[in-house]
């Protein structure tokens, strides 16, 4: 127990860091990873790296994966300006081996999520050297990820997500030739419950994550250019204390090129089956609930999230829909 209440402290600890840089990190490689996942975490500003739960601890922290109790689903949908789209669909379940009893041996839990992410935008205006319109593109990122993690102990959680992404520019290079880049990147996390209110989470993410890309189809010479994710360090925590209905959450992010970010977030259960929820998302504000309801038997919720930018005027609306099976 002794040891247990010093990991916590050094887990609480981290908060305490002074935080004073920002960057913009769109301009970097793989943004439609960083805008966040799901209607629930992004109404409580994107903290979530210490709650993980559901499908979306997969980009969140996989190691919330074995936690799952029940198998879930989830569709997200977000609303984007400038012809763009985001799309989310996840599975996840626990795995739950059977006790040997007759060894009395316990069986460690595991669990298993499977999700696809997909940000696009149409209607991107091509021009001449004379400034012509001659043609419209567009452009498809994806993520497809496969997570897995297990629990060695009661109050610790270890989470992987291996990534596949795939970046498409279709009828953009020689005869409307498609340009297109692959990738493969880690997710690694750690969940941390050392008492039934608090847990605590670090996630590493974008692992090797890059895309190569090759210009046969745009020049005759052939350059290959890489582009790499930034890499980034995350670590979080949610609080159930004193009160049981209300979860207070906080992250912190340090990522190799875009510096020092923070997060915050509460969620407040006002009766059995209603949430609100508000949150920091690195100084933008953001707000949201959801709905709990039965639907063919099977527990459903409905979850939304306005979303404000803090480099942009336009704010988003996400609408998540996730099912327990």
């Amino acid at each position: 127990m002794k040891k247990c209440h010093q990991i916590t402290w050094s887990f609480l600890l981290i908060f305490f860091i002074p935080i004073s840089v920002h960057a913009i990190d769109g301009y970097y490689t793989g943004a439609f990873l960083r805008m966040g996942l799901g209607a629930r975490a992004n109404a409580m500003g994107g903290a979530f790296t210490g709650v993980a739960d559901g499908p979306e601890a997969a980009y969140y922290n996989p190691a919330g994966i074995p936690m799952l109790e029940k198998s879930r689903l989830a569709l997200s949908h977000r609303f984007l300006s400038l012809d763009r789209n985001f799309n989310y669909i996840g599975f996840a379940t626990g795995i739950r081996p059977k006790v040997d009893e007759t060894s009395g041996e316990k069986a460690i839990k595991g669990g298993v999520a499977l999700s696809w992410i997909h940000a696009g935008v149409d209607k991107i205006d091509g021009r001449d050297f004379a400034g012509n319109h001659y043609k419209y593109f567009s452009n498809a990122e994806n993520a497809f990820a496969l997570s897995f993690g297990v629990m060695p102990m009661q109050y610790l959680a270890i989470g992987f997500t291996g990534q596949v992404f795939y970046n498409r520019f279709p009828d953009m290079g020689e005869g409307d030739a498609t340009i297109s880049s692959t990738g493969l990147g880690l997710d690694v996390g750690v969940l941390l419950t050392p008492f039934p209110f608090l847990s605590m989470g670090v996630v590493i993410k974008n692992i090797n994550a890059k895309y190569d890309w090759k210009t046969d189809k745009l020049w005759e010479k052939d350059i290959e250019k890489i582009d790499r994710f930034p890499k980034s360090v995350r670590a979080g925590f949610g609080l159930r204390y004193p009160y049981p209905w209300l979860l207070v959450a906080a992250d912190v992010e340090k990522s190799d090129l875009l510096g020092w970010k923070y997060y915050f977030g509460a969620e407040a259960q006002l009766i059995e089956r209603m949430f609100l929820r508000t949150g920091l998302n690195d100084g933008a504000p953001a707000f949201g609930g959801g709905f709990v309801f039965q639907l063919l038997s099977k527990t459903s919720q409905i979850q939304y999230a306005f979303v404000t930018k803090k480099y942009d005027a336009d704010s988003e609306h996400i609408f998540s829909w996730s099912i327990l099976f």
